[in-house]
């Protein structure tokens, strides 16, 4: 088995039942390491954005890349966060997070970096 096809049985085997029924749309019991979307949008399931943290996997060159664009997993601009940004490529890495057109790697919703730019409506 290769790498890629290793990743991916291991994330989707690492889910538990209640981010699924979450993801779903239903009510799964919230964690420790819950974290809720900026009023008016609607993000990734609270143990979902907890998983788009994990960096394990992206290079050394691509999060150097990360940190020249300052990215942050919480933004304290609550108006400019990951969520409403015109970069932000929804669903597109492997484990089921949002990335960037910026910089590799998962995306945390409620993020944000020097490089923002409101979505269009």
């Amino acid at each position: 088995m290769d790498r890629k096809k290793f990743l991916k049985s291991v994330t989707f085997g690492a889910l538990s039942a209640s981010v699924l029924v979450a993801a779903c749309g239903g009510d799964a019991p919230k964690t420790e390491n819950a974290t809720t979307a900026p009023a008016g949008e609607s993000a990734a399931p609270a143990a979902a954005a907890a998983d788009c943290n994990d960096l394990s996997g992206v290079a050394e060159a691509d999060l150097k890349q990360r940190e020249s664009v300052g990215y942050v997993t919480k933004s304290a601009d609550p108006e400019k966060y990951c969520g409403n940004c015109r970069f932000m490529q929804v669903g597109t890495q492997a484990n089921g997070c949002s990335g960037c057109q910026l910089f590799k790697g998962p995306v945390n919703p409620e993020g944000n970096c020097k490089s923002w730019f409101k979505k269009d409506a």
